[in-house]
């Protein structure tokens, strides 16, 4: 009588596999989730500056001019100065992630990818994140809108205030 043969154990990933796998995925929700609220800002700003251009002379909020030509801006300032926030939110973020990433490599003795394309990104300058250019959109506006919130919030307030002789 023979003994059966010795079954060998079906070869498993290691556990640090499926993390590395999740991680990768969470961060393309992220990037997903990143893209949406930029187009969301986008968006509420566009549409302010539609409410602006219509409080021109001849415009359908005509009779209000006065009041949006200082609240529209006012509200832009505020929602670019949070459109930026949130764009540094997501820069630590993504900086983190990939931080998470290139120490899940070391770890789990993978191919260290991430750290690699870090190194060749720095080798050509000094690294300086894609985002860092995105929070300049809100920024400009901030300033734009600043200078329609002085420019029109002045001319408002000479056009209604008369000296008195």
């Amino acid at each position: 009588m023979s003994t059966p043969a010795p079954t060998v154990p079906p070869a498993t990933a290691p556990p640090y596999l499926a993390q590395y796998q999740a991680y990768l995925g969470d961060l393309g929700n992220i990037g997903t989730r990143y893209a949406t609220s930029n187009g969301f800002y986008l968006s509420v700003v566009t549409a302010l500056l539609g409410i602006l251009a219509y409080t021109t002379q001849g415009g359908a909020f005509l009779t209000s001019q006065a009041y949006l030509a200082i609240a529209v801006p006012a509200f832009a300032i505020v929602v670019s100065a949070i459109w930026w926030q949130t764009i540094a939110y997501y820069d630590n973020l993504f900086a983190a992630k990939f931080k998470v990433l290139r120490e899940i490599e070391k770890e789990g003795q993978f191919f260290p990818m991430y750290e690699h394309e870090y190194e060749f990104i720095k080798e050509g300058k000094p690294p300086h994140s894609m985002l860092a250019n995105d929070r300049l959109v809100p920024l400009v506006l901030m300033i734009a809108f600043s200078a329609v919130l002085i420019y029109l919030g002045v001319s408002h307030v000479t056009m209604f205030w008369k000296p008195h002789p």
